[in-house]
């Protein structure tokens, strides 16, 4: 099977700072690691690789400090590390992002299965994999809490209110997960040692050949700024119930609500 996982590198939450002048994250002094919930789609793809066989091959898109969060995942046992960069991808939203990232499945061999994460810890818009599977034209499971697999293809429980709703695709699919789909299993000598000599290819737009006209990003931020506080509520109390209620009752009658 070729299996592919697609795997962002995100500034440490404690080091984020905004740029207030193009309304971005400054990731030049933040502090990187792999997205926590790809790492759980590295996982998924590897345990799909050991029950049908194939090849997993982890993309990401970034500048060549990402490349120490793709031989993490090659530690995880992915095959095959990929990072595609260019100028003309730089401002990416997540639009464009899945445009690149249809451009590099097809140039690296169609996919039978795609894992991703449910979201970003930085973006967190959660777009990715059903844009690209649009853009495919390949089924989308979302959300995966659990993922049990078969030879046609997946079955996922997604969480809903207090119970599951249980979904399934065949192959070729696109599967995004949550932290809840595995445990991830600690990095072993042999997995230090693979992620050390890992090989990382390299794409660029000369290589995918994506019209200048599709690269444009079409979605602007206006502005940025942080959540507003509720004011503290008020605690009403009294040496009875019937106290309480009675006090309630005047506050909301002085206010005329009542």
């Amino acid at each position: 099977m070729n299996i592919y996982v697609l795997m962002k590198q995100v500034p440490v939450i404690s080091d984020i700072k905004i740029d207030h002048r193009t309304f971005t994250v400054d990731r030049s002094t933040a502090g990187t690691m792999m997205n926590p919930v790809d790492a759980h789609a590295v996982s998924a793809a590897v345990a799909l690789k050991k029950s049908l066989g194939g090849t997993v091959t982890v993309l990401s898109m970034g500048n060549e400090s990402c490349e120490a969060q793709l031989r993490e995942s090659a530690g995880m046992g992915a095959d095959r590390l990929v990072r595609i960069t260019d100028e003309a991808f730089s401002g990416a939203d997540t639009l464009v992002t899945a445009k690149v990232l249809a451009a590099a499945v097809k140039h690296l061999g169609d996919a039978d299965c795609i894992f991703c994460g449910q979201a970003s810890l930085d973006g967190a818009t959660g777009q990715i994999g059903a844009k690209l599977a649009a853009l495919l034209n390949i089924g989308l499971l979302n959300c995966a809490a659990q993922i049990d697999i078969d030879e046609k293809g997946l079955t996922i429980h997604q969480k809903a209110g207090k119970g599951y709703e249980i979904w399934q695709a065949d192959f070729p699919l696109i599967c995004s997960v949550t932290e809840d789909a595995n445990e991830l299993a600690p990095m072993t000598l042999k997995g230090k040692m693979a992620a050390k000599k890992a090989v990382i290819t390299l794409l660029s737009n000369a290589d995918l050949n994506i019209a200048p006209e599709a690269l444009h990003s079409p979605s602007h931020i206006e502005a940025l700024f942080p959540a507003s506080r509720q004011e503290v509520g008020m605690k009403i109390t009294g040496t009875t119930e019937k106290e309480s209620a009675r006090k309630l009752a005047d506050i909301l009658f002085e206010r005329h609500l009542i």
